[in-house]
């Protein structure tokens, strides 16, 4: 075990996978959450509650003001439906521009402030259609991140943007999070923001394609 982490937890799957393998790779975890506008927003009661079973250091949930504003995205938009949809070969109208970028500068602040080394974004393959979950935006945002941060400045040091599931998919992340003990019950996944889940939006298919390629019920979609 090393070092300490500030894992980005949004109450989803992968994000709950990402928290669990910290917790066993890293001597010190703490926790960010984000409030955007999203109109799933009721994941933030999911991210509360994994991350207080989880027993992380510290969780902080931050306000984005100006992604609740900006236009376009089907995510934030009131005027623009939920697609139903699997993902498409280009940026989904599900895009927040920039989004994972404003969450990696955020989060770099806290550490910063509280000496975190790392920041661990739970980003996968199945993920790629959106710009800022690629490897690319990974490695530059944590180019970016070091340039700018006061503690590598005064400790020569270096922040790692940890991304574990880059090159997996959603099947492999699931599979390791239940050798991990994740408890997936406890999990949401749907852009709709509905309870029960659509079932049908990007992200309710894929979590569903995820259980099943396992053989699997979904245990969240079991209490409906």
């Amino acid at each position: 075990m090393t070092s300490n982490i500030i894992v980005l937890v949004s109450g989803g799957m992968d994000s709950a996978t990402l928290l669990w393998l910290a917790k066993k790779e890293f001597n010190e975890v703490y926790a960010i959450s984000f409030d955007y506008g999203q109109k799933h927003k009721i994941e933030l009661d999911f991210a509360k509650e994994l991350v207080k079973i989880s027993g992380v250091k510290k969780h902080f949930i931050v306000e984005i003001p100006h992604l609740k504003g900006i236009e376009g995205s089907a995510l934030t938009d009131k005027n623009i439906e939920v697609p139903f949809e699997d993902y498409p070969s280009q940026p989904p109208i599900t895009t927040v521009p920039m989004r994972n970028l404003n969450f990696l500068a955020i989060a770099s602040s806290f550490c910063d402030v509280y000496e975190i080394e790392n920041i661990g974004i739970g980003i996968h393959s199945i993920d790629s259609p959106y710009p800022d979950c690629r490897a690319e935006f990974a490695s530059s945002a944590e180019a970016v991140i070091n340039a700018s941060s006061v503690m590598v400045a005064k400790k020569k040091n270096r922040i790692r943007v940890y991304t574990p599931f880059l090159g997996m998919t959603k099947a492999e992340v699931l599979k390791l999070g239940l050798q991990l003990g994740v408890p997936y019950e406890k999990t949401y996944s749907c852009y709709k923001g509905t309870v029960p889940p659509c079932r049908e939006c990007a992200t309710c298919r894929q979590r569903q394609e995820a259980f099943e390629s396992l053989g699997l019920k979904d245990p969240f979609i079991k209490n409906f």
